[in-house]
């Protein structure tokens, strides 16, 4: 037992050159006695705009999905009807898959009462918990299918010769190449499903970001563990230098002060030899003057 769903093989979006959004409603009518949630996902989450995405439906009650074509690929899908013709849109791989689910009488309740951002934060909880057992989920598949309408099909046709045609043609082919290349980031889809994509592929650049800085790091640390060890060395080196030069510039000096002190100690014993002799001959005197006395 599931949602009732109209349509329930394939969605259709009606192209126009009318500034009108180009839309299309779903419809889930719960024809049972159990209260049920569900959710709408989507193969291109930023071309169609989901709302509401997901939410609540009790019993014998009927919740409208309103699903718009962004207009940049509106446009597109207009050119290369223009060029190409049908078979640029019937070969779209465009899907929507419809899940659903039993949920408790409370929980509708207590989740219908919140905000609707505390409302979608429960639901997105509650199917983070619910899609572990498939057995619990309802999926239906949609099939997207792009027809023109026939006031652009008359001004779209490949070969058209109608000088107002042509006109309008190159102004769609005009528009599109500006908005191809326009430069400004696409709207964000309302899917939760589309974000968590994004939100995957942002947090592995900056795993990566990370990583990157971690190398810059450890590069870091090995230049400056290399720049302390060339500041030892060079110091030791350098006080090697000034004490070989220290040892050059004192060798002479001290070599001609042990000269000198040579020279000093030998004039002393000169001097000590010198006045030896002149002692004794100083006695020898002495003794000879006594000696005349007492021959005398």
């Amino acid at each position: 037992m599931s949602l009732t769903l109209n349509p329930d093989k394939q969605i259709g979006f009606t192209l126009s050159h009318s500034e009108e959004a180009t839309k299309s409603i779903l419809t889930l009518t719960n024809t049972t006695d159990q209260h049920f949630a569900f959710k709408v996902k989507t193969t291109q989450p930023r071309r169609y705009l989901v709302r509401p995405n997901q939410g609540l439906v009790k019993p014998d009650e009927t919740e409208e999905v309103t699903i718009i074509l962004v207009d940049k690929d509106k446009q597109m899908l207009l050119t290369d009807f223009s060029q190409i013709g049908t078979s640029a849109l019937s070969s779209s791989k465009d899907k929507f898959l419809i899940q659903s689910c039993k949920v408790e009488a409370n929980f509708y309740n207590t989740t219908k009462s919140k905000p609707p951002k505390e409302m979608a934060e429960a639901l997105t909880a509650m199917w983070q918990r619910v899609t572990q057992d498939k057995t619990a989920v309802s999926n239906t598949k949609l099939q997207v299918k792009h027809t023109v309408s026939p006031s652009a099909d008359s001004n779209s046709q490949p070969g058209a010769n109608n000088d107002k045609s042509a006109a309008g043609y190159g102004s769609v082919m005009q528009g599109a190449d500006a908005l191809r290349s326009s430069t400004s980031p696409p709207s964000s889809s309302p899917d939760p499903e589309g974000n968590f994509k994004s939100d995957a592929t942002l947090r592995k650049k900056y795993d990566e970001l990370v990583a990157f800085s971690v190398n810059l790091t450890a590069e870091r640390d090995i230049l400056n563990n290399a720049l302390e060890q060339a500041k030892r060395d060079l110091n030791r080196e350098m006080a090697a230098r000034m004490s070989a030069e220290d040892s050059a510039v004192m060798g002479p000096a001290s070599r001609a002060g042990k000269r000198g002190e040579k020279g000093a100690g030998e004039a002393v014993g000169e001097r000590k030899r010198g006045g030896f002799s002149l002692f004794v001959l100083l006695v020898v005197a002495c003794v000879a003057f006594m000696a005349g006395r007492w021959a005398g």
